[in-house]
């Protein structure tokens, strides 16, 4: 295995679905599905195999942070619980070498009717920890997971967060080697996540290797050594982490596009009459600084070039945040703007009065389709980022900064 925790070569993993539910306890221990008013069979009960991976290989080098991502039902998850040898493949092999930790689904190895101080034990135990050492860190982990007040009462009364929060603090509390850790970190609220991110930071620092599933594609690019993207149970793709969030965003904005009318035109071949050149953020003043302050004026500039005359194209941006959720979508049409007839190089601008993001990066699209709106000429995605910075009201929460008044009144 050289330098590496975990190696997957062209591992495959086949489940068999159940296409005709049984309708008695008879059809189920028989298989055969029986037709009304008669005893004998119609048919058997009919399963069909489902490949929720193929031909998978990848290697996680030892001491880094690999990230998985992919949509629900990609495989993720099965080829984690394969990772932890929860699962055997059913092609291919999986080696891991080192002592493996895993916290891949909620309440997983709990017993709903001990308490949580006793459920430590149990878990612990299951993963080959000595009781002296459990002993020596029990308090450590209660603390970490916050959890003083319950901890002697049953894990059956617990909320999906604290149910996170314990098998958390006992997954990262054992010494492991290998840490295998599924989306549930997302369940916790977001003190309790910043607190396991910082943690599995000075886990790394240690050497221990982190494989790590989760929707948030911020975390997993700023953080991830390496990373992989599943798609429908194949890897897609496999590297640097801007790289392959990239890859994968591609997708998710192309099939978004088509389904928001942004098809391509029924003779593209390729090329195109009309490109987005460039797109250029200025403020109020005509200047381009490299930060914008929230609430404060922002003009979006849309460079395009046109190799023939085009009538009234309709001109769009999208406003995304790091995991890329859709803020917005201003398009031209919209607000009754029409830019005549365009040919050669020229521009056309966004002015918004306040910027209602809050701080933090964000990334702009930027597309251009016929008149009718009924076809795609250009678009370009995540090639342009706008960084806010300044906090109009620190206290505030959420995404947004909403200009508006308060009133009272009896």
């Amino acid at each position: 295995m050289g330098d590496h925790a975990v190696v997957a070569e062209g591992v495959s993993k086949r489940f068999r679905l159940v296409v005709d539910r049984p309708l008695s306890l008879k059809e189920a221990w028989t298989g055969l599905r029986l037709r009304p008013g008669s005893p004998r069979p119609a048919r058997r009960v009919r399963r069909e195999p489902f490949w929720a991976l193929q031909d998978v290989s990848l290697e996680v080098p030892r001491g880094s942070m690999y990230g998985l991502v992919g949509r629900n039902g990609s495989g993720k998850s099965t080829l984690l619980r394969i990772m932890a040898g929860i699962y055997r493949p059913t092609e291919g092999r999986v080696e891991v070498k080192g002592r493996t930790s895993a916290l891949l689904e909620l309440g997983a190895g709990f017993h709903p009717a001990l308490s949580g101080r006793e459920n430590i034990y149990l878990n612990a135990s299951v993963l080959g920890v000595p009781r002296a050492q459990i002993d020596e860190r029990v308090e450590q982990i209660i603390e970490f997971a916050g959890l003083e007040e319950f901890i002697d009462s049953p894990v059956k009364i617990y909320s999906s967060g604290m149910y996170v929060r314990l098998g958390f603090a006992v997954a990262v509390h054992v010494d492991p080697e290998i840490l295998i850790v599924d989306e549930v970190v997302a369940v916790g609220d977001e003190e309790f996540q910043l607190r396991c991110f910082s943690h599995l930071e000075s886990l790394r620092a240690q050497g221990v290797t982190i494989v790590l599933v989760s929707h948030d594609l911020g975390m997993l690019r700023a953080n991830c050594d390496q990373m992989a993207w599943l798609n429908r149970g194949r890897l897609a793709a496999v590297g640097e982490p801007a790289a392959v969030v990239n890859a994968y965003l591609d997708t998710i904005d192309t099939e978004g596009a088509a389904s928001v009318g942004h098809r391509p035109r029924p003779d593209d071949e390729g090329d195109t009459p009309l490109r987005i050149v460039n797109l250029e953020f200025f403020d109020k003043a005509g200047h381009r600084p490299k930060s914008f302050a929230s609430g404060a004026p922002l003009v979006v500039r849309i460079h395009y070039a046109a190799t023939e005359p085009i009538d009234d194209p309709v001109f769009s941006l999208g406003f995304y945040d790091h995991n890329n959720l859709h803020l917005a979508g201003p398009r031209s049409h919209v607000g009754g703007f029409r830019p005549g007839r365009v040919d050669g190089e020229g521009w056309v601008e966004f002015r918004l009065a306040r910027i209602p993001f809050r701080a933090g990066m964000f990334h702009v699209n930027a597309a251009v389709q016929d008149s009718g709106a009924s076809f795609l000429y250009d678009r370009r995605a995540r090639e342009f980022w706008l960084q806010i910075s300044g906090e109009p009201d620190p206290a505030a929460n959420g995404l947004l900064h909403l200009e508006g008044d308060w009133r009272a009144g009896a």
